[in-house]
């Protein structure tokens, strides 16, 4: 798969449900020295896959800047066989030959089966795994639904460095309850550090992780409601209609997503009316509208929305604990279309 050349440099970036991890490689990406190649493997809870089309959108990346990016949505990438992630993870090493591969689990996969694949032994050689970055909103450890969810307790337990992200909305308590929580998890050497608009120092990235000292496999394994598909950026087939809707549920959390053809022109004013105010945990899309591709973005009930480059088609995922609170969106969506 890689032969006369060093193991790749690997990085997991991991965090709960709109901590930023999105942006926060869109920022690494940026700044990527200009003679490397880097891969990203981007895992999503839901079944339309978005995250891939946000990275190159917005962030105007392609491979031509030395940017490969593959996606696997659908729930966590390593469970069952862990078949989905390794296809992707090798085909993505073949096709971009990487200076340095970065992981993306979805915020509600399990990174410690993650980190276990890329451990295994083959892949020795291969990838040279370096820190875990988790990523953490210290406002939500006042919230015992992210306190005591398995995990979000696992992402700070594998993580080599931890990085308290969207510190300028934080109170004067926000840091000393997210260190408290650390020592009760017994993780108080773990360094955290804090970033605004997930603006990660590259320099975190080498270092190598605490646990590639360790061999073996994980004897756990899960398993979710769908299986995860792999994607990279394929043409979908469409039926008549022309729009296509996925659902997944899993760890108490529900989505569901839809995509449609180029051929739907939207009323940006119709979706922002729409999106504003949604009783979702977290809400992701790329809409071809009738002012050019614009992108949306709803974490902590705050929407936002910019200009995108470019995309295929049109993609929405939304995802909370009660799908109640979308029943009517498809058919909204629709009378959202000029």
């Amino acid at each position: 798969m890689r032969k006369n050349k060093r193991a790749i440099p690997t990085n997991i970036i991991t965090g709960f449900l709109g901590v930023g991890k999105t942006t926060a490689i869109r920022y690494l990406l940026e700044d990527k020295p200009s003679t490397e190649k880097w891969a990203v493997l981007v895992n999503e809870f839901g079944e339309v896959g978005l995250d891939a089309s946000l990275l190159a959108s917005q962030g105007g990346t392609h491979q031509e800047d030395g940017i490969f990016i593959r996606e696997v949505p659908g729930g966590c990438m390593c469970c069952a066989s862990g078949l989905p992630m390794q296809v992707a993870l090798n085909q993505l090493i073949s096709h971009s030959n990487p200076d340095r591969l970065i992981i993306e689990p979805t915020g509600l996969g399990h990174p410690q089966e993650v980190l276990n694949t890329l451990m295994h032994a083959s892949y020795q050689g291969v990838l040279d795994v370096h820190a875990t970055l988790t990523l953490v909103d210290a406002r939500k450890i006042s919230e015992t639904r992210y306190t005591e969810h398995e995990t979000f307790k696992q992402q700070l337990q594998i993580a080599d460095t931890i990085i308290a992200n969207k510190m300028d909305l934080y109170d004067a308590e926000s840091l000393d309850n997210l260190k408290q929580y650390l020592h009760q998890l017994q993780l108080d050497e773990i360094p955290v550090h804090t970033v605004t608009q997930g603006c990660i120092d590259s320099e975190w990235l080498k270092i190598i992780s605490r646990s590639a000292v360790n061999e073996g496999e994980s004897q756990s394994h899960y398993s979710h409601s769908s299986e995860a598909s792999v994607l990279m950026q394929a043409r979908v087939d469409f039926p008549k209609e022309g729009f296509i809707r996925k659902d997944n549920e899993s760890d108490g959390y529900k989505s569901s997503g839809w995509i449609f053809e180029s051929r739907f022109v939207f009323d940006r004013a119709k979706l922002l009316a729409l999106f504003t105010g949604l009783a979702v945990e977290r809400l992701k899309a790329i809409f071809i509208t009738q002012q050019g591709v614009i992108s949306f973005n709803q974490v902590d009930g705050v929407l936002s929305y910019s200009e995108a480059v470019d995309t295929m088609d049109s993609r929405i995922e939304v995802i909370g604990q009660n799908s109640s609170a979308w029943e009517s969106l498809e058919l909204s969506l629709l009378e959202a279309v000029r």
